[in-house]
C-alpha cells in the first residue's frame, strides 16, 4: 500500500494512436508517485491492436489491475495524457479516467501528451527542442521544452513560416508533420525523431503536474476540434 507522500496512480496513454511507432504505443500503467519525483511501476499493460484502440480500455484496465495486487479503492490518482491528439482517443480516454476518479475517490491528474513523449526523448536529442503533434494540412501543434526535463510550453498551431520562431535544434514529430515543415526543418538543419508514447511516461510526468477534481479535467486540442468546426457551419449563429 502507498504511503502518505506516494499515491497509488494509474496512468492512461491513448492520445495518439495512430502516431504511434517503434514499439510505443496505447496502454495503461500503474505505481506508487512520489512527491519528489520517486517511482515505483507496479505494471503495465499496452491496449490490443483493434480496429479501434478506445474499445480496449477498459478491458486493458482490468487484466493490468489483476496483476497489480490493490484493491482499486486504493486508487488516488488517475492520469492520463490529454493531448493534443485525436479527438475520439482523448475524449474516450478523458472520460474514463473521470468516471474511475469519481467512482473510487481520486483526483485527475492531465499530463500534456507533448511531455509524456518529451520524457521518452533520445538521450542525444539537443535542447531546446520541440515536440509536435496533431498535426493537419500544412500546420503542427508544438511545445517547446528549452531543457531536459522541463515541462514545456504551452501547446500551440504553427505553419512552416513560423518554424525559424521556435528556435530549436530538434523537433520530435511523427510520420504525420507537414512536408513544408519537415522541408523547412532540413533547410535549418533541425533534426526530427520519431515519438515515443509510453504510459509509463505519462506515470512519471503526473509528478510534475498538480492534481484536479475530475470535473475539472480537460482536453488539449491545439485547434479547434474538426467535428466542431464541421457543426458550426451546419449551424450558423447557433
Amino acid at each position: 500500500m502507498p504511503s502518505s507522500d506516494r499515491h497509488l496512480t494509474l496512468a492512461i496513454e491513448a492520445s495518439n494512436p495512430s502516431a504511434a511507432s517503434g514499439g510505443s504505443g496505447p496502454g495503461v500503467a500503474a505505481g506508487l508517485v512520489g512527491s519528489g519525483g520517486s517511482l515505483e511501476v507496479l505494471g503495465v499493460e499496452m491496449l490490443r491492436s483493434t480496429a479501434r484502440h478506445d474499445d480496449d480500455l477498459m478491458p486493458a484496465i482490468d487484466r493490468l489491475w489483476a496483476r497489480v495486487g490493490a484493491p482499486r479503492s486504493a486508487i488516488r490518482r488517475v492520469a492520463v495524457s490529454i493531448g493534443p491528439g485525436g479527438y475520439t482517443g482523448l475524449r474516450v480516454a478523458i472520460v474514463g479516467a473521470k468516471l474511475i476518479a469519481e467512482a473510487v475517490g481520486a483526483m485527475c491528474v492531465g499530463v500534456p501528451s507533448a511531455l509524456v513523449v518529451a520524457r521518452r526523448a533520445a538521450p542525444d536529442t539537443p535542447a531546446p527542442f520541440a515536440v509536435a503533434l496533431a498535426s493537419k494540412a500544412e500546420t503542427t501543434v508544438v511545445s517547446v521544452f528549452r531543457e531536459r526535463g522541463g515541462t514545456g510550453s504551452i501547446a500551440r498551431e504553427i505553419g512552416a513560416s513560423e518554424l525559424a520562431d521556435l528556435n530549436v535544434r530538434a523537433i520530435i514529430a511523427d510520420r504525420h508533420l507537414p512536408l513544408p515543415i519537415r522541408a523547412r526543418c532540413t533547410a535549418a538543419g533541425v533534426r526530427i525523431d520519431e515519438p515515443v508514447f509510453d504510459p509509463v511516461a505519462c506515470l512519471e510526468a503526473s509528478g510534475l503536474v498538480a492534481p484536479v477534481e475530475p470535473a475539472r479535467l480537460l482536453p488539449i486540442y491545439g485547434r479547434e476540434p474538426e467535428a466542431v468546426r464541421k457543426w458550426r457551419e451546419m449551424h450558423p449563429g447557433g
